[in-house]
């Protein structure tokens, strides 16, 4: 399964990077903060005119946190945003759509924001939205640095299973969660 997700993954950013864009400019960012996380995270993003752009990101973690816990995933991440001044430089906003599934376990998510998940391991997907807003500032002609944040709705879904990393599946947990569903900090490459 992670194999095929990651084949549509790729897939997506060809097809982005494809398209004709305004000036020919295409840039690709990575986003800081998953790095910390221990994910690895890419996205592209292709102007459309002089004042709109769109985005796809997406962020992979294949592999185990640790012997006690269980922390992978894989999500995308799409984003019409609207740059009043100048595309790609200073500040946007716009809606913004994703996607993930994930397998987690002996811990809590979002920097304590869903408490009282521990011990048990949930495995699972979640879907949502919302509006975001953020600052382009460029270094030189290619770098740029970017901070964003997005406010929005997430709907998950989840298997519930007794133990970090085994069990037997005693539950089917499913959450809403409104707050904050888009962070970044962002170095960005512009073609």
């Amino acid at each position: 399964m992670l194999k095929k997700n990651s084949t549509i993954l790729i897939l997506l950013f060809l097809f982005i990077g494809s398209l004709t864009s305004h000036a020919q400019r295409i840039a690709i960012n990575n986003n800081l903060l998953f790095d910390a996380m221990g994910s690895l995270s890419a996205g592209v993003e292709v102007p459309l005119s002089k004042q709109f752009s769109v985005e796809a990101y997406g962020s992979i973690r294949p592999w185990k946190r640790g012997d006690i816990s269980v922390h992978k995933h894989w999500s995308v991440q799409s984003q019409f945003r609207v740059w009043p001044c100048q595309v790609m430089n200073g500040f946007f906003f716009g809606p913004y759509a994703h996607y993930a599934q994930f397998n987690f376990g002996n811990r809590d998510l979002f920097f304590g924001l869903l408490k009282g998940l521990e011990p048990n391991r949930y495995e699972g997907w979640l879907v949502g939205g919302g509006i975001g807003g953020g600052y382009e500032y460029p270094l030189s002609r290619h770098w740029s640095v970017g901070a964003e944040i997005g406010i929005g709705y997430t709907y998950i879904k989840a298997k519930k299973y007794d133990c970090e990393v085994c069990g037997k599946q005693k539950d089917f947990d499913r959450y809403d969660y409104v707050g904050i569903s888009r962070l970044g900090l962002s170095v960005i490459y512009v073609f």
